[in-house]
């Protein structure tokens, strides 16, 4: 689940530098992208990233193509600048090149690298690893359909002891409402026994048509089902993690925002109208989570990779709310300008968005003293991704960062478990009392 060092293999090295030239490009794997970090060149105003598919020779075998622009709004520390890398089909080998750009002047290229790029997770060879979803299998052409998901959380429940899958309800059209629950080496036996462990909750599908979220969850179930990664067993061997992938499933079939009465769901957390949003609220009363991530996509060009927005209701708890805050600027903004991820506030494009309803779930979850966050993934490539008109580089682009966002989120709760409890014992001490003045509608 750490990025591995990649197979750098620089190819044709130039003998001195020229002006202006990209120093220094080194290229990390991760699951379904590729970090790459340069020096920086003074007076750059962005830099672009070109990948080019290679054979092992290091003959192009495919067109080169600018797949990203690093512009210094990206990270927080745009001294050491990074980009991740995605779209492209797991498991093949590019070669990579960034020049810089002053003004709208290109510069020269940096000495290329290229490197073979992990295939999907999971050794073919291995029971329960060997597991695909049909949106791996098509390599993003198609989504996984509720048959197919139903048929791949069966296996990975019946193949690892690590995961329970449990029916928390049905939706309106009788589909199942699965959640995956999983600790090392077992998953706690009852919700109370869960509950007693701080388990952390994901989301991942409460629009219809927002599914990259859902599918990073399918696969993320699978990792952790099957990892022997040292350092994952240990997180899950203190917690459990509770991974919904489809609350609404009627939507999800039909591609819809809303379920099949056309509620949106994401306006019903506090109400408790439909049975799909019952069955949520109820687990949550059940499980007791002390964090969570709630998957959407966001159809803004222009924004950042992952927007992110904390619980803004006036009500939550102002421990809640800091934590929530440190958790996207502290770990989600600092671990993203290391991997080349772009995560910025929901927003980041100057909207005004983020309401303060507390029928939305990061506000429903911020009133139930819950630290949580709302993950939006662009859902258009857009000026810093160009290369994206192809539906399928869009689609894994966006399932990967998904995916890296709630890798994330699983190494931020191991750090962080005492100042989140200690958080939510705090506002569970303070809501009680009962105090202070009640905001029916309005954001911090």
């Amino acid at each position: 689940m750490v990025p591995a060092q990649a197979q750098a293999e620089p190819a044709g090295a130039t003998a001195q530098a020229e002006p202006n030239q990209v120093q220094d490009l080194a290229v990390v794997q991760g699951d379904g992208y590729a970090t790459l970090s340069w020096t920086p060149v003074d007076g750059a105003t962005d830099y672009q990233i070109e990948r080019t598919p290679v054979a092992e020779d290091g003959t192009a075998t495919g067109t080169a193509v600018i797949t990203g622009v690093w512009r210094p709004n990206r990270q927080i520390n745009n001294s050491e600048p990074t980009f991740a890398d995605a779209g492209f089909a797991p498991g093949n080998r590019f070669q990579w090149r960034v020049r810089a750009r002053v003004g709208t002047e290109a510069q020269p290229y940096s000495t290329p690298v290229a490197g073979l790029t992990n295939a999907h997770w999971g050794d073919p060879d291995t029971p329960g690893q060997n597991l695909r979803t049909q949106w791996e299998n098509t390599l993003g052409a198609q989504y996984t359909s509720d048959v197919n998901e139903y048929a791949y959380t069966q296996a990975v429940d019946e193949l690892s002891e690590r995961v329970r899958v449990v029916e928390i309800g049905r939706t309106i059209q009788n589909r199942p409402i699965n959640m995956f629950v999983v600790g090392y080496p077992t998953p706690p036996a009852t919700p109370e026994a869960v509950a007693a462990t701080n388990p952390l909750l994901v989301n991942c599908n409460v629009h219809g048509n927002e599914p990259g979220d859902r599918e990073a969850c399918l696969i993320m179930a699978r990792q952790l089902a099957f990892t022997d990664d040292a350092k994952t067993l240990d997180l899950l061997s203190k917690t459990t993690m509770l991974i919904l992938p489809t609350l609404n499933g009627d939507g999800r079939a039909a591609g819809a925002r809303g379920n099949s009465t056309g509620q949106d769901l994401n306006r019903d957390y506090s109400l408790i109208r439909q049975p799909e949003t019952r069955a949520f609220v109820e687990m949550v009363r059940d499980y007791r989570p002390i964090a969570g991530y709630d998957g959407h996509e966001y159809g803004n060009a222009n924004t950042g990779d992952l927007p992110m927005l904390p619980p803004r209701h006036q009500n939550v708890a102002q421990g809640i709310f800091d934590e929530s805050q440190n958790m996207i600027e502290g770990h989600m903004y600092s671990q993203g300008a290391k991997d080349g991820w772009w995560a910025c506030p929901y927003g980041c494009t100057g909207a005004n968005v983020g309401l303060g309803e507390e029928t939305i779930l990061r506000n429903t979850l911020g009133l139930k003293n819950v630290v949580n966050s709302l993950l939006e993934l662009r859902s258009s490539g857009g000026p810093t991704r160009p290369d994206e008109s192809n539906t399928a580089n869009n689609r894994r682009r966006k399932t990967y960062s998904a995916l890296w966002t709630f890798n994330q989120f699983l190494q931020y709760h191991g750090a962080n478990t005492k100042a989140i409890t200690t958080a939510r014992a705090e506002a569970i001490t303070f809501q009680s009392t009962n105090t202070g003045r009640i905001v029916f509608r309005g954001s911090r």
